[in-house]
């Protein structure tokens, strides 16, 4: 009867597969069954997968010479870390820096990044008379906020990774301008950016701007916590506390200083409760410049900064958000008194300093 268990009549239909029965003796062995129901059963049957025991006898079983697995004892292992964490040794805090200069005069830190250095569509006499400016002119500093490099080792999309120099020699690049700045007294801090550090810990798992910065000038991996002390001769000092991330969590397409108004409302949180509030707030990434000015008296005056970029001619952002602009905006700071001014470019801020124009040019 068709539909009905086979039971007892399956181990009689693999024996006679199993004698190469053909087709018709299977379906002769059993009448009270249809055609078709053998044919299909026999089906069945031959493609099952075959077990093969082996005899130790005739096969003998290698020793391999692994261990046996043995359970993990939950408890055991919890306590285990428990005392590697009472003994663990923790990096110091690389996110805040005390940076003394000893001064009378007032000082510009001109903050500059993502300069994409290496790519083929970045502006590089600009940022030769940028870097050029840096070093001729005394009292100008420099925050370098990230992305000094194009580096685009890992980037997803293809015209974002048109580099004209090879990995090695953006890092010697690199390498370079930290020490003769440093020698020079020009740099005074330097944050991770994604080109230059993220791209580097996804692909090989540490930051390269860790590597070359962080035993010669302040360096900050993210959020950076920087104290600039003028020191006068008269004995006092001003402190001025200062914000730095290259990359802020929060963005708004219709204001470029969204996420820094946001590292304000948030600053207890993003560098504890004990540090007094920021008096700048320094960003960049988005390769918008930008700056504000709040507060009517030096004392109430917090600044808020984006950086500009040096690559303001890429196929990559054009596509998605349209071309960079080249900015550095740099702050002021007096050392006689409690006062800072935002300025946005380092000229205006030679003529602030100076009364006069930038090497004789008005406007620049």
């Amino acid at each position: 009867m068709a539909g009905r268990s086979w039971g007892d009549d399956e181990t009689r239909l693999q024996a006679l597969i199993d004698a190469d029965a053909t087709l018709d003796e299977c379906v002769a062995a059993f009448p009270d069954r249809t055609y078709n129901a053998v044919k299909f059963k026999r089906a069945r049957l031959q493609t099952a997968p075959t077990t093969i025991t082996m005899d130790e006898e005739t096969h003998p079983v290698p020793d391999l010479g692994v261990a046996p697995t043995t359970e993990v004892d939950l408890l055991d292992t919890v306590g285990r870390m428990m005392r590697r964490a009472a003994t663990y040794t923790k990096e110091p805090d690389k996110d805040y820096a005390r940076v003394v200069i000893e001064t009378d005069d007032p000082v510009a830190v001109m903050y500059s990044a993502d300069w994409h250095f290496g790519g083929i569509d970045v502006d590089y006499a600009a940022w030769h008379a940028h870097l050029k400016f840096l070093l001729d002119e005394p009292r100008f500093y420099m925050s370098l906020v990230g992305d000094a490099l194009n580096l685009a080792i890992t980037h997803r999309v293809t015209s974002a990774r048109a580099d004209m120099m090879t990995a090695d020699e953006q890092a010697d690049f690199l390498r370079t301008f930290i020490r003769e700045t440093v020698e020079r007294g020009k740099l005074i801090s330097v944050t991770d950016g994604n080109h230059d550090a993220e791209f580097t810990e996804r692909a090989a798992g540490i930051s390269l701007v860790k590597l070359l910065a962080e035993k010669r000038v302040p360096h900050f991996r993210g959020l950076g916590y920087c104290d600039l002390v003028l020191r006068h001769s008269g004995g006092t000092e001003q402190v001025y506390p200062l914000a730095l991330v290259h990359k802020v969590r929060f963005h708004s397409f219709m204001n470029a200083l969204h996420g820094n108004k946001r590292m304000q409302q948030m600053a207890s949180e993003f560098f504890g409760p004990d540090r007094p509030m920021p008096r700048a707030f320094v960003t960049a990434h988005t390769h918008n410049p930008a700056l504000l000015t709040e507060g009517l008296t030096p004392e109430d005056r917090i600044i808020h900064i984006k950086t500009g970029t040096f690559k303001n001619d890429c196929r990559y952002s054009q596509r998605y958000f349209g071309q960079g602009k080249i900015g550095v905006p740099t702050i002021v700071f007096h050392a006689d008194r409690f006062e800072m001014v935002g300025l946005p470019t380092p000229q205006v801020a030679w003529r602030y300093m100076t009364g006069e124009d930038w090497k004789g040019v008005a406007g620049e």
